[in-house]
């Protein structure tokens, strides 16, 4: 395993990540036929309980593994990076295997009180617990592995582990659901179990081909660094991000409350107001979050780069990857913001058949861009160990939309509208405030030519061309193909704008893995590239 550049890992895990996500929704499909709606409401009541004690467990630790232990390796510290990982490889086993005990023994009295509101859940629930200690321990491998800059290991183990996760829920359904619906609800539930079992084999794989690096060809320095010392940095790191996970989730729930009420001060009823909640939370929220699937793995990818070049106090480094992570996000957020702002009728019409959830989904569109530069702005402040930044500006972030939705979502001329608008000011105003303490950390300034003129005249043409296609074939094809046809034709015609521009040059396509050298290489043959 080699140690990658920043853009080459954040390429790998963003590839994963898109097949992982397209791989765990297809699966759902066969396990509906198996299960019915019945069987998946039994089976998506475990996950709720699942997801929350595992990132409880978890708190923001693999963050902090991964700046550590790029630190420690950045020093030459091969043994100090271990101890890192050996530290947190027991937290993280101590809380997964605490809050596993306390989902299984706790899953009765959930159902006695009523949380759970069908007790058949009961199954699944203790079918899944187990997962909550084997993901733990595979955090921990994960981060040791991406402080070194490489995400092979982390990737491969998220694709094996969704791949066996299915075929296992698949399998325990298929052989239960004679049985009664609520075993295989369980049985699926523990396909989470299986693919975290997979998927950290794996990572002990990877793990012990590379370990004697770690404990064997390296001394450790002078003045190294006591376990009390390290675990204080680590807890000190991790409570942050941790933090900072809770605050959407805390926003969304006064989202509950809040915004049906003013959609009903609006003039709209009962029933128009939850209509409305549900398309922005359930569709556009849903289809906003897909293309940050690459900034999130850009994300993860700049923490060790970044905290390398900090240790080595190379500030140009710094300000040159932050630079380039900046550029990218813009690069491929930009269109994607303007695409679904355009197509948002056509588009909710086409997957769920409600055009009229365009407009939600037109509000929201901005929060594609502003959150993928929260994203990867929040990965260079961890980077710089400075976790603390990203959690505040989130939360006055998240107070302005609180106001903001309380008061835009009132007024009629633009409802559910307001309420989008109110979400798109929390990542406006969280990413504005981490690119300025970048800039006052590092000294790192916005490139007005290369980061927005030319992605924004590329946007532009592209934004004229998808609209003239959609009008074109919307009478002549219908719907379907006129927005999938406007899409593809956006896609194209805004790489090669970009590419015509400048906006695209040899230094990005060398970022792709294998393929982007070659692909410059034979450019600049042809004299494309200089």
């Amino acid at each position: 395993m080699e140690k990658q550049s920043f853009m080459a890992g954040a390429f790998v895990l963003a590839a994963t990540g898109i097949l992982t996500k397209i791989f765990g929704a297809l699966y759902r499909i066969p396990l509906t036929w198996l299960i019915g709606d019945e069987g998946m409401g039994l089976y998506g009541m475990s996950y709720p309980i699942y997801t929350m004690l595992l990132a409880l467990s978890t708190a923001g630790i693999p963050v902090a593994i991964s700046k550590l232990v790029s630190e420690k390796l950045t020093q030459g510290n091969y043994r100090g990076a271990h101890r890192v990982f050996r530290l947190s490889f027991f937290i993280l086993a101590g809380t997964g295997l605490v809050f596993s005990t306390l989902l299984f023994f706790g899953a009765r009295p959930l159902v006695e009180r009523g949380y759970l509101a069908d007790p058949r859940a009961y199954y699944a629930v203790i079918s899944i617990a187990p997962a909550v200690f084997l993901v733990s321990v595979m955090s921990a491998f994960r981060g040791f592995f991406q402080g070194m800059q490489t995400m092979v290991p982390t990737a491969m183990s998220q694709l094996v582990e969704q791949v066996v996760r299915a075929a296992t829920a698949l399998a325990l359904a298929y052989y239960l659901v004679g049985r009664g619906i609520e075993y295989a609800a369980a049985g699926a539930a523990f396909g989470a179990v299986a693919g975290a079992l997979a998927g950290l084999c794996l990572l002990l794989f990877y793990y012990t081909r590379r370990r004697s690096a770690f404990t064997g060809l390296s001394r450790e320095q002078g003045g190294e660094e006591g376990s009390w010392e390290i675990t204080k940095r680590i807890v000190t790191l991790a409570v942050p991000v941790s933090l900072a996970s809770l605050v959407m989730p805390i926003v969304q729930n006064i989202d509950v409350v809040i915004v049906p009420a003013r959609l009903g001060v609006a003039g709209y009823t009962i029933e128009e107001a939850t209509a409305l909640f549900g398309q922005l939370s359930q569709m556009a929220a849903t289809l906003i979050n897909l293309p940050t699937i690459i900034t999130v793995a850009l994300s993860m990818s700049l923490v060790p780069a970044i905290s390398e070049a900090y240790t080595l106090g190379n500030f140009d480094l710094i300000r040159s990857r932050v630079a380039a992570a900046v550029r990218v996000t813009i690069i491929l957020e930009l269109p994607a913001f303007v695409g679904l702002y355009i197509l948002a009728a056509a588009i909710m019409d086409l997957l769920y058949g409600y055009p009229e959830a365009g407009t939600a989904l037109a509000g929201l569109a901005a929060s594609v861009l502003f959150l993928g530069l929260h994203q990867t702005t929040s990965g260079v402040l961890q980077g710089l160990g400075r976790t603390d930044i990203p959690v505040k500006n989130l939360l006055v972030g998240a107070v302005v939309k609180v106001f903001l939705t309380y008061v835009l979502t009132a007024q009629p001329a633009l409802g559910i509208k307001g309420a989008a608008l109110g979400t798109v000011s929390t990542f406006v105003i969280a990413s504005l405030l981490n690119l300025l303490a970048i800039g006052r950390l590092v000294g790192f300034s916005l490139d007005g030519k290369e980061m927005v003129l030319k992605p924004v005249l590329a946007v532009a043409v592209m934004a004229l061309a998808v609209q003239q296609v959609f009008r074109f074939l919307l009478p002549l094809r219908g719907n379907s193909l006129a927005t999938l046809a406007a899409i593809g034709c956006g896609v194209i015609i805004y790489g090669v704008v970009l590419f015509l521009t400048g906006g695209i040059g040899a230094r990005e396509l060398e970022m792709i893995p294998k393929l982007g050298p070659k692909l410059a290489a034979g450019l600049r043959r042809r004299g494309f590239l200089k």
